[in-house]
């Protein structure tokens, strides 16, 4: 008798905080809320802390539009694909592509295929205005969390912030696995941790912006990372043609 086996998954497509529906309205509109709208009710909210840490899927839902009025959004994809819509332009998406969004911005994810984000919501009051000040200095940080038009107009009107090769991907999904595991323990001082390392990211990220250290984003968003990926957390059990086809949204002949 053959023994039936469970098929093997990639571990960027699972464990996720929130998959998206859609809301019962037109497409076309536009959903304004603030922090305390959308995150006032979760189990995870603490009025002391206003941040939030999750990783997100996106699974063929229609790309609403919504406003985020009161606070700022880093969103850096895992894996899928999907178009992201800012500030009337859109884009491509790919594995290890960051966002960096300030609060006024339209914004939503169109035509998503298994489109995994790991997000942190957070708000000003998350530091003390000292804080604030010694992280505008630097230059990139200063301009992206600039909600007004003229820093818009200056970036394109988009908040693609970057793109992650695989070495430091691995390094920030591992800053933010410790995040998440820090913000979901509902425990004060993992809480202050939780803070402390997002700061620490946003610093190193600026850092490697302005260094020259992201690379050129892959073409039309192409999966080959997400390929390797599971080939490498894989390498051990049988791989087939048809697996990789899958991740890579082609049929097995292509």
């Amino acid at each position: 008798m053959q023994e039936n086996k469970a098929p093997l998954k990639s571990e960027l497509f699972t464990d996720f905080d929130l998959t998206y529906i859609d809301p019962r309205a037109p497409r076309d509109t536009v959903w304004d809320g603030t922090f305390a709208s959308y995150f006032s009710d979760k189990k995870t909210t603490m009025s002391e802390f206003p941040f939030l840490v999750r990783r997100e899927r996106f699974h063929r839902t229609t790309g609403y539009i919504h406003r985020h009025s009161d606070f700022f959004a880093l969103f850096i994809v895992r894996a899928g694909r999907g178009i992201r819509y800012i500030n009337g332009r859109t884009c491509s998406l790919a594995r290890g592509d960051i966002f960096l969004m300030a609060p006024t911005s339209c914004h939503s994810w169109r035509e998503p295929v298994d489109l995994t984000v790991d997000a942190v919501y957070f708000q000003p009051s998350l530091w003390d205005e000292r804080t604030w000040n010694i992280l505008l200095q630097l230059p990139d940080l200063a301009s992206y969390l600039n909600p007004y038009e003229r820093s818009l107009e200056a970036r394109g009107h988009t908040d693609h912030f970057g793109h992650l090769s695989p070495e430091p991907h691995s390094r920030v999904e591992a800053v933010f696995k410790e995040m998440r595991r820090e913000f979901n323990s509902m425990k004060l001082p993992q809480r202050i941790s939780a803070r402390a390392r997002f700061l620490t990211l946003l610093v190193q990220l600026a850092e490697w912006r302005e260094n020259k250290t992201f690379t050129t984003r892959p073409a039309k968003g192409a999966g080959i990372a997400e390929v390797l990926e599971f080939c490498e957390s894989h390498f051990h059990q049988p791989i087939t043609n048809a697996q990789l086809a899958e991740l890579m949204h082609f049929s097995e002949g292509h």
